[in-house]
């Protein structure tokens, strides 16, 4: 938009508050290449248009009369390497079917998953008495400012909160604060409203300690179980048909994130909502992590697909 005279009108930066919600994969072998990999998953709430109630709404599909029989089915804590059976896989299924519909989540649900694979990683440069947190607090950082960027560019963003599911993480001498005070120092439209990070526990149900905010921490694990199992592929057993049929719904869009990332035209809307990325494409060497930006990448096998299910060795407790 121009002025009488010609010139650029500059657009008022609007203030967005958010809410970031996150977990993790500590590390899983890659059945191909036998690389370790560790994930960061993040799920980010514009508080202007909220998701959380939203997506309780849906879990309970609004019935929330405790005599009800559906209630106790709808109850059930969502978690990724759990779901051994139809009440939790139909809670994950219309969650699923809520990010695949842009005219219901397309301005209210943004995430993003980094693998970070430590076999390239020179570990020389991080803490060898505790490398899974030297990595994690590393590239955590990383995570957040990528996503935030991305969703809400040119825009003054306050973050009112950032919680994390329950972890070894919390316990770590830097990393509930540490992110938090790099990216005020160095960005000047990122503020901050907390000084740390808050750890929830998975359970959703308050009567047993838990916090009704976690039904967004499951639905991070759940968005990152989907990314992972379709990445490494899944097993074979009886109740993995359970995780299959979730997969199936949700690989469309995963082609998607990983071979058209920037497509404005994907019926998803998924471009710079819904993302996916690796690093580092190469080995890197000493002082390279500080220099090698280019070395995120997206396309890679999706063994899931390829039924490449055999032979894995998982340590995977995410």
């Amino acid at each position: 938009m121009k002025d009488l005279f010609g010139n650029e009108i500059m657009k008022k930066p609007e203030i967005i508050e958010v809410n970031i919600y996150a977990d993790e994969v500590q590390e899983i072998e890659d059945p191909r290449t036998s690389e370790k990999w560790i994930y960061i998953g993040l799920i980010v709430e514009n508080l202007d248009k909220p998701l959380l109630d939203e997506i309780i709404e849906i879990r309970y599909m609004n019935n929330f009369d405790v005599t009800s029989p559906y209630f106790k089915k709808n109850d059930r804590i969502v978690h990724w390497h759990d779901i051994d059976g139809a009440d939790v896989k139909n809670i994950a299924k219309r969650w699923i079917d809520y990010i695949l519909d842009p005219s219901k989540s397309g301005d209210k649900f943004y995430a993003y998953v980094l693998g970070i694979n430590i076999s390239k990683l020179n570990l020389e440069e991080f803490d060898s008495e505790d490398t899974f947190n030297s990595v994690y607090n590393r590239f955590f950082r990383s995570a957040v400012l990528y996503i935030l960027k991305s969703a809400f560019s040119n825009n003054l963003i306050i973050v009112k909160n950032i919680f994390h599911e329950e972890g070894p993480q919390a316990h770590h001498k830097f990393f509930p604060w540490h992110c938090i005070r790099k990216i005020e120092e160095r960005e000047e439209n990122i503020i901050f409203d907390c000084n740390e990070i808050t750890f929830l526990p998975k359970s959703h149900r308050e009567n047993e300690g838990g916090d009704k905010r976690s039904n967004l921490i499951q639905l991070c694990d759940l968005f990152l179980g989907l990314c992972v199992g379709l990445l490494h592929g899944i097993g074979t057993g009886k109740k993995e048909k359970y995780r299959k049929e979730l997969l199936d719904l949700f690989l469309p869009l995963f082609e998607r994130m990983i071979n058209e990332p920037y497509n404005p035209n994907s019926r998803y809307q998924h471009k710079n909502r819904i993302m996916i990325r690796f690093f580092p494409r190469e080995k890197t060497k000493p002082g390279d992590i500080r220099r090698l930006m280019d070395q995120f990448y997206t396309e890679r096998p999706i063994l899931y697909r390829k039924n490449l299910l055999f032979g894995r060795k998982q340590t995977n407790k995410g």
